[in-house]
């Protein structure tokens, strides 16, 4: 007697478990997820041949618009609030502590100290229309130059999160200016930097191909 060979079907994977993941690990993201605030200011930086990198975090940038306007930026919620704290004090700027909150997450911004409360309480999407004239410089005299009030001060505030653990090194200071910019503006950066002893910072630019390098690889080639 012939012996019953049993039907064999194709096997099935329950992919509910895996749908399920998939879903919160999206879910995760979108509601972790913090959007970059959008830049005042649109800056095509000049290119070089330099290849030198920048840290991922720890740096405050000095931003030159074409127009010659600055701006500045600074990385690290805990430094901002810090900073921010410490300037509201010092200059009596009125700030409650819901403004202050916002400056740790408002991005770059380019207005007189007497006009951020105003433009801390503009909508996100109505920033970038707000009348933004740029940080105001004073290289004759560097008690009244606001832009050296911002950085000196940032500095400070970074220096006290890195002695409390917060973060882990002291600010990059980064300078960022438009291929366009008049090099007056930025001369007036670099003399306010150089008023306050920051000696040491650096000048953002787009990579181009080193010719040196590309008329060797061309020789590799013809060899």
């Amino acid at each position: 007697m012939p012996k019953h060979k049993p039907k064999r079907g194709a096997p099935t994977i329950d992919m509910t478990a895996m749908t399920d993941v998939a879903f919160l690990l999206l879910t995760f993201f979108m509601l972790t997820a913090k959007m970059k605030p959008q830049e005042n200011v649109v800056i095509d930086t000049p290119s070089s041949i330099s290849e030198t990198k920048l840290p991922d975090a720890g740096t405050l940038t000095i931003l030159v618009g074409p127009d010659g306007r600055i701006f500045l930026d600074m990385a690290g919620s805990h430094t901002r609030a810090e900073l921010i704290k410490n300037m509201n004090a010092q200059y009596q700027m009125g700030l409650n502590e819901k403004e202050q909150m916002l400056f740790t997450t408002v991005g770059s911004f380019g207005v007189p100290r007497s006009k951020l409360k105003a433009y801390l309480n503009t909508l996100p999407s109505e920033r970038p229309k707000f009348p933004a004239p740029g940080i105001p410089v004073d290289t004759a005299d560097i008690n009244s130059s606001e832009l050296a009030n911002w950085v000196h001060n940032a500095r400070l505030a970074q220096f006290q999160m890195k002695q409390e653990g917060k973060v882990k090194d002291e600010y990059v200071i980064v300078v960022k200016a438009d291929q366009n910019t008049p090099y007056p503006a930025v001369q007036k950066v670099i003399n306010t930097l150089v008023d306050i002893n920051v000696n040491k910072f650096n000048l953002i630019t787009s990579l181009e191909a080193d010719p040196n390098k590309v008329n060797a690889a061309k020789g590799e080639g013809g060899g």
